[in-house]
Parts: C-alpha cells; sequence; structure tokens
C-alpha cells in the first residue's frame, strides 16, 4: 500500500523542496499534492484521497493547528504531522489537545522526518489492514447467517453499513470452476489460493467495470458467492460480456461457469437471489448449458427427468460383474451417465440415484454370498461434495471406482474358489446324477444361495447347472447302450430320467441320433465305441 501525503506550508519553496529532496519513494510514499493554505488544503483533501498531511503551523489565513482541528472533525482517518519553527510550548500543546502527536521543529531533521513518516505509514497500512479484515469479518457474518438462516438476518437495521443507501439492484453471482476435482487432484495448494485470489480479484474487476459494487466471499474453496449492487440494474448481455473477460485474466485457473440470478431491488429478496444462483450451477450436467447460465423458473419448473429405474440397471449390471470385463462395465457405466444426463438429471439427482444403486448390487452381492469388507462404500460411507465433484464426469469418475472395486471383489473371490467348487460339485452330481437333482438342492448342501451357486457354478463350468446335468447323465446313457442289452426306456430311469420320450429328445438334442441309433452305430462291425462314448468326467 502506498500512503498518499499531502504538504502545505505557505511557502511555495518549501513545499517545492519537501517534496523534490526527499525520496519519499524509498519508504512507499507518494506526494499527492501541494497547499499553500489551510483552506486550499481542505479543498484539496475533499476531492483527493489523502492519507497523511505535513503542515507548516505558522501560515497566513487558515494556519496549520486550524486545519488540523478542521481535518479532526471532518476527515478523522486523515494523520497530520505538524512542523513549526517556533519552540514554543504553547504550540505544542495546543497541537497535543487535537490529539497530534507528530510534532517537529525547523528547522527539520530529514532523517527523523523520513523515520516519522515511514512509522506513521506503517500505521495507517496496519489500521487499514485491520480494518478492512473486521468489515470482511462483519460481511462474512452477515452472510453467513443469511444462508444457514434462509434468509432470516438478526440485526438493528434493515440495511448493513457495509451496503450504500443509494443502492437499488441487487443480484447474486456463484461461481466454480468446472470440474474442480479433476483440476485439484493435480494442483499444488500454493496454486489453488493463487488461484482463487485471480478468481476473485477478475470477477470484481468486471463487476465493477459495469458500475457494480462488489461484496464476495469464498463459501467453499469452490464456490465464490458475489453480490453485486448499483443505483441502476445491468443487463444480462452487459453481465455476460464483462463476466467474459475474467477467463483471460485467470493464468492459474481452469475454465468457470457462473451461476446468476435473477435482478432484485430490495435486501429481502437476497435470499432468493442467493437460491437461484446456486440452482443454475446445478444445470452443469445437462447438455447444452454454457459457462453463463441465468436464472429462468420457467425453465427450470418445465424440468421434469423421467423416474430413475435403478432395478432394471441391476440385472445388467450383475451379469457384467461376474461375466464380462473391465471394458464391457466401462460401456455400461458410460452408457447409464448418458442417460442420466440426456434426461436432465440434476448433480443433487445423479448423485442420488447412483447411491441407490449403489445400495441395490453391494445388498446383491451380499445375498449371493461375496464378502463386501474389503469394498470401500464411496457414496454411502461417506459424503460427497458436488462442490468439489461438480461435474457429471467426476460422478462418472466415481461410480466407476465403485463398481471398478466391486468387480474386483468379485474375481478375486470367485478365483479362490475355483478348485474347490469344481472338486466337490463333480463329486456330488456324479453320486446323484440319477435322482431328482436341483440346483437348489447342491447350493443347500454347499451352503450358499441358489443365486450364488448359479453365478459361480456359470463361472466354473462355462455352463448353466441343467445343462452340465444332462451331459453327464447322457454320457452314463452311452455308456450303458454300448456295455449292456439293457431295454432303452430302462437306461432312461437308470440314469435319472422318468419319462422316456424326454430323454429320447435330449439324447438326440445332445448326440443328433436317436438311442436306439447309436446302440445300432456302437455295435455294427466298423463301428468304434471309442469314438462314440463320450466318458463321464
Amino acid at each position: 500500500m502506498t500512503i498518499r501525503m499531502l504538504i502545505v506550508d505557505d511557502e511555495p519553496i518549501i513545499c517545492q523542496g519537501l517534496r523534490e529532496t526527499i525520496a519519499w519513494d524509498t519508504i512507499d510514499v507518494e506526494v499527492a499534492g501541494e497547499a499553500y493554505d489551510g483552506l486550499e488544503a481542505l479543498q484539496f483533501a475533499a476531492k483527493e484521497p489523502i492519507d497523511l498531511v505535513l503542515t507548516d503551523i505558522n501560515m497566513d489565513g487558515m494556519d496549520g493547528l486550524e486545519l488540523a482541528k478542521t481535518l479532526k472533525e471532518r476527515m478523522p482517518h486523515i494523520r497530520i504531522i505538524i512542523l513549526s519553527g517556533y519552540d514554543d510550548f504553547e504550540y505544542a500543546r495546543r497541537a497535543l489537545r487535537l490529539g497530534i502527536e507528530d510534532y517537529l521543529l525547523k528547522p527539520v531533521d530529514i532523517e527523523e522526518l523520513m523515520a516519522m513518516v515511514q512509522r506513521i505509514g506503517q500505521e495507517i497500512v496496519l489500521e487499514a489492514e485491520q480494518a478492512h479484515e473486521r468489515k470482511q469479518e462483519l460481511q462474512l457474518k452477515w452472510f453467513t447467517e443469511l444462508i444457514q438462516g434462509g434468509g432470516t438476518i438478526q440485526q438493528d437495521t434493515d440495511t448493513p453499513s457495509f451496503i450504500s443507501r443509494d443502492v437499488h439492484s441487487f443480484r447474486f453471482i456463484a461461481s466454480q470452476i468446472t470440474d474442480y476435482a479433476g483440476w485439484a487432484e493435480h494442483a499444488s495448494e500454493e496454486l489453488r489460493r493463487s488461484a482463487r485470489s485471480q478468481w476473485e480479484a477478475a470477477v470484481a474487476a468486471a463487476l465493477k467495470s459495469c458500475d457494480q459494487e462488489v461484496i464476495s466471499f469464498f463459501h467453499h474453496p469452490n464456490l465464490l458467492l458475489t453480490l453485486c449492487m448499483g443505483a441502476h440494474q445491468v443487463s444480462g448481455v452487459d453481465l455476460t460480456v464483462a463476466l467474459s473477460e475474467v477467463q483471460g485474466q485467470m493464468s492459474d485457473c481452469p475454465r468457470l461457469h457462473f451461476g446468476i440470478s435473477s435482478g432484485y431491488t430490495s435486501l429481502k429478496q437476497l435470499y432468493a437471489s442467493y437460491t437461484e444462483a446456486m440452482s443454475v450451477l446445478q444445470l452443469d450436467a445437462i447438455p447444452g448449458f454454457g459457462s453463463f447460465r441465468f436464472y429462468d423458473e420457467e425453465q427450470v419448473l418445465k424440468r421434469r427427468p423421467q423416474q430413475f429405474a435403478p432395478l432394471e440397471l441391476e440385472k445388467q449390471l450383475m451379469q457384467v460383474l461376474f461375466y464380462g470385463s473391465y471394458e464391457e462395465l466401462d460401456d455400461v457405466i458410460e452408457r447409464i451417465m448418458q442417460e442420466l444426463r440426456e434426461q436432465g438429471y440434476l448433480l443433487k439427482e445423479i448423485l442420488q440415484a447412483i447411491k441407490e444403486l449403489s445400495i441395490i448390487l453391494q445388498r446383491k452381492l451380499r445375498t449371493n454370498g461375496i464378502d463386501l469388507s474389503r469394498h470401500t462404500d464411496l457414496f454411502n460411507a461417506h459424503e460427497i461434495d458436488l462442490l468439489v465433484h461438480n461435474s457429471s464426469r467426476a460422478l462418472e469418475s466415481l461410480l466407476r471406482r465403485e463398481l471398478w472395486s466391486m468387480f474386483s471383489i468379485i474375481h478375486s473371490s470367485l478365483e479362490g474358489k475355483h478348485h474347490w467348487i469344481t472338486e466337490r460339485v463333480i463329486t456330488y452330481i456324479d453320486s446323484r446324477h440319477t435322482t431328482d437333482l436341483k440346483a437348489s438342492e447342491v447350493a443347500a448342501w454347499l451352503k450358499i444361495t441358489p443365486n450364488y451357486f448359479s453365478i459361480i457354478f456359470k463361472q466354473n463350468f462355462g455352463k448353466g447347472f441343467a445343462e452340465y446335468l444332462n451331459e453327464v447323465r447322457i454320457n452314463h446313457a452311452k455308456s450303458i447302450l454300448v456295455e449292456s442289452e439293457e431295454r432303452v426306456f430302462e437306461i432312461a430311469e437308470k440314469v435319472g430320467y422318468r419319462e422316456y420320450k424326454y430323454f429320447c429328445s435330449i439324447f438326440k438334442t445332445y448326440t443328433g441320433i436317436t438311442p436306439t441309433q447309436y446302440r445300432k452305430l456302437a455295435q455294427a462291425p466298423s463301428g468304434s465305441p471309442e469314438t462314440l462314448v463320450v466318458r463321464k468326467r
């Protein structure tokens, strides 16, 4: 911060000497101007921002003490240094009564004067920083009450002290970094701080170019809330043009998108303005919306997405999770997210849909005997911050991590059971294939659910239980047909078929010929039982 100083003396040559012979810039001081009496100094201070006045005490017209008294009354923030050629205690006592402790005698020691000005400058900077912090704290407290209280603010006056009385137009603008999670993952904390600083400054500069007063604060590392106020409403076109310049001023920050509320004329409508700005940020998931999204009540009310049906997706995903590949799983995930976007789901609605789907899948997997103790439940065990994961792309990435975790657990679980399931099931079926054997009976014997048995059976044998059982029975029937003279209907019952016609139909399906034809071929001189009989496994 550069301190702006006014030099006051009724002798122009002294003013010139004080301005030009002292290296004020080395202590961050700018000589803003000169005045040759107290009245002229007051007029200058009324037009120009001044932090410090360096004045002679004895001048024609309004002298230095009278000037100091008037400044204390009208502009108490201005600090004053009095120079006097009179070693007179009465002057010093009058200066002290005015609250002026900075008093130097002429001829002035340059080093002493510079040291005094530098000390005062540091005090002014510190006071300015403290005042700015107090103002920010007051604004933040007020905004926090506004947001958390649903628009109800406990305060003594209708208009806070930091809002000008001549303001008659209000509008909230909420802005975010697009796809923040992807950017922040690779950005250092220093880079994120730098980006926020550039972001806030660029938005403020853009809105001030539209003659708007600006109050901004970060409600979240990826949410800048900005209240812009003015004597008159700024059109949407002008706002868009101004905010379009923001991106070019931000070297450390990726693309931003803005949610812009309707214009309001009363502070009582600020909460409504805030909710409008926040609501349109959610439109990032819907195709066709650009970086600048203005609240349109009719458009928002007309948005009626179809009902999400996770149960319909469950069967498809279960099939891919057990029998598919990572590539096939990715294809299903992309189709799910694309459908949600095209149906007009907002980010919070996409998140809710994904949570429901995750719960259904986990319940189904546990029912099928899959141990999910190593699974990290991203969507239901943790709170997903939609200000961080603020794009459908980010939510798709989370869904992919969730389903890949399930996929990995399922396949590692099944791989560990390959030998166990193969040996036990083969033995059990071989010993009971002549009975009315059901998959549910085998599952009960293995102490697993029928659904889980069906899944891991196909995973191990590459076919369903009924198909495998028929193969075992037909293979036994082939052996008996070749090695005995038993009648076909007896063989059918012996291998587990109660109906002769059904046995013949199944036999022909697997061999291409009837049991009788098979026996004749096997018994023909050229027949070879080794080529006709498929041995039992």
